[in-house]
């Protein structure tokens, strides 16, 4: 069957600096979509304290398959298009011996590596596939040691296919504040994309509050667009920060059902505090699965896995009650998020 014009022009990966970008938006704007903000693909192996390990693996195939079968079981229609803001795997001590630190140099190769295969990986979607069958959106893992100019050096070929960068501190073991001195707002707000940032739970590197004191005020004055992945809803101070403009969290199995780094008050208190923060922040929060690693088992003693169906119907019934359309948090906010635009 022959694509339609749409179809056509999103599949081309040729084509002028940011129509993509632009194509894509344009497909994802003028149907029913099931969008989500934060998903990896690739391999990687993780240690646990309890000498257990982990290797979480996904491909770009397997994740649009995965987001079409959710939108189909889940939404009220079937959605016309799914999307994905896709990530590459952390780079995590898997590459870093116990007691020491990270070497810039090794790290750097690693994410240039990972960064390229995503590329590669979605491209290659792009052209097997018709948008029908899913827009894998790619983001580039940001490096800390490196200026956000010889960054995009290093990608200056590919710059047209990236959707957004990722900062990731307690991976790389650098501060939020190492990446706004190394440029990577700038960088971010002259391409045209956001940047995800990893929030770590309070008191580790890269936890909310820091975010808040040396990135958020940065991303503002750069008029770049921000997201906040991980994080638990209890926080008092998260709704202030979601009035910032351009800010935005990530809403998925693992924050709104498990809340690893949040107290557990029960579900009926859980659901109702989550649907008063939707009736708050709605517009400021978009749909995360964070696969594969919501499947994680443990965690530093912590449970984190999660069911996804019963998970995203939980967060449906959370929206119920807080009386707010469901099509904006899975897909419509996304949208001023990665475009910069409705």
């Amino acid at each position: 069957m022959a694509r339609s014009t749409d179809e056509s022009t999103v599949a081309r990966t040729s084509a002028p600096h940011c129509s993509l970008r632009e194509a894509t938006h344009a497909y994802l704007a003028v149907r029913p979509a099931l969008i989500s903000a934060h998903e990896q693909t690739g391999v990687e192996l993780v240690y646990h304290r309890d000498d257990a390990q982990h290797t979480y693996r996904q491909s770009v195939p397997d994740l649009m398959a995965t987001l079409g079968v959710l939108g189909r079981g889940l939404l009220p229609e079937p959605p016309g298009a799914v999307g994905a803001l896709v990530i590459p795997m952390p780079y995590y001590r898997r590459f870093k011996p116990e007691g020491t630190p990270v070497d810039p140099a090794t790290c750097g190769r690693i994410i240039r590596v990972r960064n390229r295969e995503l590329l590669d990986d979605c491209a290659r979607f792009r052209r097997d596939n018709p948008p029908s069958a899913g827009l894998p959106m790619p983001a580039l893992m940001a490096d800390p040691f490196r200026d956000a100019e010889e960054f995009a050096a290093d990608h200056a070929d590919r710059l047209g296919e990236v959707f957004a960068l990722k900062w990731h501190p307690p991976a790389a073991e650098r501060p939020v504040s190492a990446y706004v001195e190394r440029g990577y707002l700038d960088l971010a707000a002259e391409l045209g994309v956001p940047t995800v940032m990893h929030c770590a739970p309070k008191g580790q590197l890269g936890d909310l509050a820091e975010i808040a004191a040396d990135a958020v005020p940065a991303a503002l004055a750069a008029g770049a667009r921000i997201s906040l992945a991980h994080l638990g809803f209890d926080d008092p101070a998260l709704p202030r920060i979601l009035n910032t403009p351009g800010v935005y969290a990530n809403l998925g199995p693992w924050q709104a059902v498990f809340e690893g780094t949040a107290a557990d008050p029960g579900a009926l208190d859980r659901d109702a505090r989550l649907a008063r923060l939707i009736t708050a922040c709605g517009p400021k929060l978009m749909l995360s699965l964070d696969s594969p690693w919501h499947l994680q088992h443990r965690d530093h003693g912590r449970v984190l896995g999660t069911d996804t169906v019963p998970a995203l119907r939980r967060i449906l019934g959370s929206l119920a009650l807080s009386g707010t359309d469901p099509q904006a948090l899975l897909a419509g906010n996304a949208l001023p998020y990665l475009f910069g635009t409705s």
